[in-house]
C-alpha cells in the first residue's frame, strides 16, 4: 500500500461521514399545492434516513432539500435528528406544482458514500413509483475518493 491510499484510509477511518447528492427533475401528474408538496419533500428526506439506517448508518449529519416549482416558488428542508421535526421554509403562494427541481444532499454517519447513494436512489426510486410522480435523475454526486493533500 502506498502513502497516497494509507493516507485515504486513514481519513475515511476517522471521517466515517457518507455524503451523496442528487438532483432531480420532477414530472407531477396530479399538481401538489404548497402543503402537499411539503408532506413529498419531508417524507421523502424522512424515508431516504430511514433507509440509511436501516442499512448502517448510525447518526445523522445532515440531511436537506431544495425544491424550486416551475412558477420559482421554493420549499427548503433541513432533517438533523429523527426525533426532532425538520426546519421547513415553504415559499408555495397557491402554486400548484406540475413539473419541479428537487436537490437532495444527504449526510450520514457509519456508511460510505456508494452506500449512501444506492440507498437514496433506491428509496427514491420506490418514493416516486408509489405516489406517480415521474422523475429523472439530472445529476447525482458522492466523492469515490477523498481530497488528500499531496
Amino acid at each position: 500500500m502506498d502513502q497516497k491510499e494509507r493516507q485515504l484510509l486513514t481519513h475515511r477511518a476517522s471521517d466515517e461521514l457518507g455524503k451523496f447528492s442528487m438532483w432531480l427533475r420532477l414530472y407531477i401528474k396530479d399538481p401538489l399545492d404548497g402543503k402537499r408538496a411539503e408532506e413529498m419533500v419531508v417524507d421523502l428526506l424522512d424515508g431516504i434516513t430511514r433507509e440509511c439506517f436501516a442499512r448502517g448508518a448510525d447518526m445523522i449529519g445532515h440531511v436537506k432539500s431544495f425544491l424550486t416549482a416551475e412558477d420559482g416558488s421554493t420549499i427548503s428542508v433541513s432533517l438533523i435528528d429523527m426525533d426532532i421535526p425538520p426546519t421547513v421554509q415553504n415559499r408555495f403562494d397557491g402554486t400548484e406544482m406540475v413539473r419541479g427541481e428537487l436537490i437532495v444532499h444527504v449526510i450520514v454517519h457509519g456508511m460510505w458514500d456508494p452506500q449512501v447513494r444506492e440507498a437514496s436512489l433506491d428509496f427514491t426510486k420506490g418514493f416516486m413509483a408509489e405516489r406517480s410522480i415521474e422523475y429523472e435523475v439530472v445529476n447525482d454526486f458522492y466523492e469515490k475518493e477523498k481530497r488528500i493533500k499531496d
